[in-house]
């Protein structure tokens, strides 16, 4: 600044000078810590992709033991068929979708 400004001037170029430079250090630990957020919520998300799969394998089985308890052998040949559809199911891994 020129020495013939008046000091109030002075005092506001450096408060704002100071605010920018305080906003330029803070930076790199604002979006370090909203990587770290992003990250754990895209971990926890996982996490419940992961159990409600599990529940849902968990569900078919119950129905494969179900079928296969209440097969009669005069009628297997239908609920077998049904009952391997659903092991196949059971077995498949759908892919990880993010």
């Amino acid at each position: 600044m020129a020495d013939d400004s008046p000091e109030m001037v002075k005092e506001a170029a450096e408060s704002v000078n100071f605010v920018n430079t305080k906003a330029l250090g803070d930076a790199p630990a604002f979006y370090t810590n909203m990587a770290y957020a992003n990250a754990v919520s895209h971990q926890q998300s996982m996490n419940v992709h992961q159990q409600s799969l599990a529940a849902l394998n968990l569900g078919v089985l119950a129905k494969s033991i179900q079928l296969l308890i209440e097969t009669s052998p005069s009628e297997g040949g239908a609920d077998i068929a049904a009952l391997m559809q659903l092991v196949k199911a059971a077995q498949t891994t759908p892919p990880v979708t993010p």
